[in-house]
């Protein structure tokens, strides 16, 4: 899938102009929000094709090995799919496919659990999104995709949390 030329950093590869205008562009449609922001940071691709943005341009550094770059932003499914991360979520405002949780499903959300339709507060389609941004008391929580009557969930098992010891 990976199609970017360009000087590659460990496993960083500087996203290419138009594929970046592509995902901006792509990002507004989805989920309704102002992308300006995003024309302060530099985008480079991981050999897994996940998104990292920066300020600093490595192409001008003479650094011989980079570990990690930046804000994980997010990570592309396929050439079209493509879904923001937790850090992602919170960097936006959606005003269109978003999924608006009460505190029980909030909670059932932190643990990493799929949810179903009738167990959201709110669900706000405009568009034929794949992913949608999860959102409780106006704070962006990550994102979920849609299958029949059920959201799954796409939390690491690192940000998982344990309800017992949580709640």
């Amino acid at each position: 899938m990976r199609q970017n030329k360009g000087p590659k950093f460990m496993n960083f590869t500087k996203l290419n102009e138009e594929r970046t205008k592509d995902l901006i562009k792509n990002l507004e449609i989805d989920y309704g929000f102002d992308t300006s922001f995003l024309n302060d940071y530099i985008m480079y691709i991981t050999s897994k094709d996940k998104i990292m943005l920066s300020k600093i341009d490595i192409d001008k550094l003479n650094l011989e090995r980079v570990n990690s770059l930046g804000i994980y932003f997010g990570i592309f499914h396929s050439e079209t799919k493509f879904r923001l991360s937790l850090e992602g979520s919170k960097m936006i405002i959606p005003t269109k496919n978003y999924i608006k949780l009460d505190e029980k499903a909030m909670k059932s959300y932190v643990t990493a659990e799929n949810l179903f339709v009738e167990e959201v507060e709110q669900v706000e389609f405009t568009s034929s999104a794949p992913f949608k941004i999860v959102v409780y008391n106006k704070d962006n929580l990550g994102c979920m995709s849609h299958r029949d009557k059920e959201f799954l969930t796409y939390m690491s098992k690192s940000r998982k949390l344990d309800y017992g010891k949580v709640f």
